[in-house]
């Protein structure tokens, strides 16, 4: 089985990224080259708009509503996007460092070499992502929905995964080594094909229908 590759990184301009003026977010948009610090008011409704090359750096997002945006060669560090609403949002090379996105709801999301890094993202929801060279790194995931998602090869690395939703995804190729799994919400089938250390073997037995049990000591 050919191990996942990394994502690749975003693409920024040569001459670095500057802060626009809030005249320039407008529905059906393209953003290049733009740096967000702050508190950006404009960004909390988006329809139809395309960030290429921008960096968020602290920005508070929280409850934003984005519907057909475009995230191009994008980074968020740092950022609060909470509640946030995406749909039919599109990720292609984007990374996201230290940023919180508690709740967020992504069902449907599009992802392609995305990186996420010490996320906190419990109860985010993520049903029917379609993902290509995925990783997520010291993420929180507890009690996040990734029901019927395209995951395959994602790469789960030092994640907690306490109750998190994995039914009827496809997972062919992942790597969930180190990793917590208690509670994990799977079938056997949703399993097929994944790859874990056999220290976590012990979290997935009542997944897989096994029973453990010590021999008794000798009398």
């Amino acid at each position: 089985m050919r191990r996942p590759t990394a994502p690749n990184p975003p693409k920024f301009p040569r001459g670095g990224v500057r802060a626009p003026s809030p005249d320039q977010i407008e529905d059906e948009a393209t953003l290049r080259g733009a740096l967000f610090e702050g508190d950006w008011p404009a960004l909390a409704a988006l329809h139809s708009v395309t960030f290429a090359g921008c960096v968020f750096r602290r920005v508070n997002l929280t409850g934003s509503v984005w519907e057909r945006v475009r995230l191009l060669d994008v980074r968020f560090e740092d950022c609060d996007l909470s509640g946030a609403r995406w749909t039919d949002v599109s990720l292609e090379r984007v990374e996201v460092t230290g940023s919180r996105l508690l709740g967020l709801q992504a069902a449907g999301v599009r992802l392609r070499h995305v990186r996420l890094t010490r996320v906190h993202a419990p109860l985010s929801v993520w049903q029917r992502a379609d993902a290509a060279h995925l990783h997520l790194n010291g993420c929180d995931l507890s009690e996040a929905s990734f029901m019927e998602a395209n995951l395959p090869g994602a790469v789960l690395r030092d994640c907690r995964l306490h109750r998190t939703d994995l039914r009827g995804a496809r997972l062919d190729g992942a790597d969930l080594r180190g990793s917590a799994l208690g509670g994990l919400r799977a079938g056997a089938a949703d399993l097929q094909g994944v790859t874990v250390e056999a220290a976590q073997v012990l979290d997935l037995a009542q997944l897989l229908g096994v029973q453990v049990e010590e021999l008794p000591g000798e009398a």
